[in-house]
């Protein structure tokens, strides 16, 4: 028996051609738009987040506002007002004048009308007004000055910010990410735990109760590794919106805990916020005495030069006819009185100035305190490191031997229980505490680097 080889038919052919491109083509697109960014630091993470975040990049437009504005305000010194004009002028219906006809050879007593004036008028004029003197000029010059260094400081301080929000989250990551691979130690432990008691249970030395419980405690155990990954995912997103990280970037923190007892960093007193809430200071005052000197006179100096064709012609410049010319030069005052709102105004900036001198002697005090509290922080998260170091030691050495004692029938299961979740308990604070140094030694160098 014979059998025939089997065509595809070219159109089927074609469509399976077309679909297997275009399978592959979306697997790629998808494969270029999911990205992947493992940080094996803070500084990483930190260095990511000075190219990317839209907050210090928002500082850096305003720097660059306060610069343009610090131009202006120098012009504004002179403020020098100027303009050329070229007027071409075609009087389409002269004036009528009435004229004693006798003058003209007419009856006497009588008037003639006569169109006056030329039919073409070409006028080129230039003007210049420029301040002398301009004491507010001078005064919004200073408060240019002053903002740019105010600017300069507000982004260090939301830089700061920033910098101490990322560590507190990533922080958090890392405890969180420490305490998932202990807690799968522990789903483990708790499932062998639950095993020797179903075993004991089958040979008639254990009860029924016991089993219950060993279950409960490898479920509880199961559920923590569960609900610490999505604590993880919260976290990873919540380091996401600060770093201003897409959705679709796949991002891992890769560090692992490492604390060296001998290392103890040297804090430095920031006075940062103080030398933010003086420049504040110094801005209101110079706004309130800006606004004061609105009200003195501004002496300015202008300057006027015209030229003048008329012509019996159309032309813009008619050879035949001379250009008129015409100039003058003067000194002018201008005081302007004072309004309400000028009034209200002042006032205000006046008690600004007062209120920004109070937060001034607030931030020196803070600044203090924050040292201070820098150092206690540091000092009791090492204390605190070193007792759960210390207290881990020997919940696990008591575990290990309360299990024996259990296999042997000295103690029921509810001791050995309460033991293992003292061990677990113990463990869980000996990580937090190991990364709670771990950022307290992040927020000192923030605080010592950005300044």
């Amino acid at each position: 028996m014979k059998f025939k080889k089997a065509q595809i038919p070219a159109s089927l052919f074609s469509s399976l051609l077309i679909a297997t491109l275009l399978l592959v083509f979306c697997l790629h697109s998808n494969a270029q738009e999911t990205t992947q960014i493992a940080f094996p630091s803070l500084d990483s993470v930190f260095s990511y987040t000075q190219h990317k975040s839209t907050t210090l990049h928002s500082g850096e437009i305003k720097f660059s506002q306060a610069q343009k504005a610090k131009l202006a305000a120098i012009a504004s010194i002179i403020d020098l007002n100027a303009n050329i004009s070229l007027n071409i002028t075609d009087n389409t219906k002269l004036p009528v004048s009435y004229f004693p006809a006798e003058a003209f050879g007419g009856t006497p007593g009588t008037y003639r009308e006569i169109q006056t004036g030329i039919p073409y008028t070409n006028n080129f004029n230039q003007y210049a007004d420029i301040k002398l003197l301009n004491v507010s000029g001078w005064q919004n010059l200073k408060l240019a000055k002053i903002n740019i260094e105010s600017t300069t400081t507000d982004n260090k301080l939301s830089q700061k910010s920033l910098y101490e929000n990322i560590a507190a989250t990533y922080y958090n990551i890392l405890t969180l990410q420490e305490q998932l691979k202990s807690t799968n130690k522990n789903v483990a432990t708790a499932d062998t735990l639950h095993q020797m008691v179903k075993t004991k249970f089958d040979a008639g030395m254990s009860r029924q109760q016991d089993v219950n419980d060993a279950e409960v405690n490898f479920l509880n155990t199961k559920e923590s590794a569960s609900q610490i990954q999505f604590l993880i995912q919260q976290q990873y997103i919540a380091i996401k919106i600060l770093c201003d990280i897409p959705d679709a970037t796949a991002i891992t923190i890769q560090e692992n805990i490492a604390f060296n007892k001998s290392t103890t960093p040297t804090i430095q007193l920031n006075n940062l916020n103080t030398t933010n809430s003086l420049l504040k200071e110094k801005y209101a005052f110079n706004n309130y005495r800006q606004l004061k000197f609105t009200i003195l006179p501004i002496i300015s100096a202008f300057a006027s030069n015209s030229n003048q064709q008329y012509s019996n012609n159309f032309s813009l410049v008619d050879k035949n006819v001379n250009w008129i010319n015409s100039n003058y030069i003067g000194l002018k005052a201008v005081w302007q009185i004072p309004s309400a709102n000028t009034v209200s105004q002042i006032s205000k900036a006046k008690y600004d100035s007062q209120l920004a001198k109070e937060n001034s002697e607030h931030s020196k005090l803070k600044s203090q305190l924050d040292f201070s509290q820098l150092n206690i922080d540091y000092e009791k998260a090492v204390s605190q490191f070193s007792t759960n170091e210390h207290t881990t030691l020997l919940q696990n050495d008591s575990y290990k031997k309360n299990l024996e004692n259990y296999q042997q029938g000295i103690i029921n299961l509810s001791q050995l229980l309460t033991s293992y979740n003292a061990m677990v308990n113990s463990n869980y604070n000996y990580i937090s505490s190991a990364v709670s140094v771990m950022l307290m030694q992040s927020k000192i160098k923030i605080n010592n680097n950005i300044q």
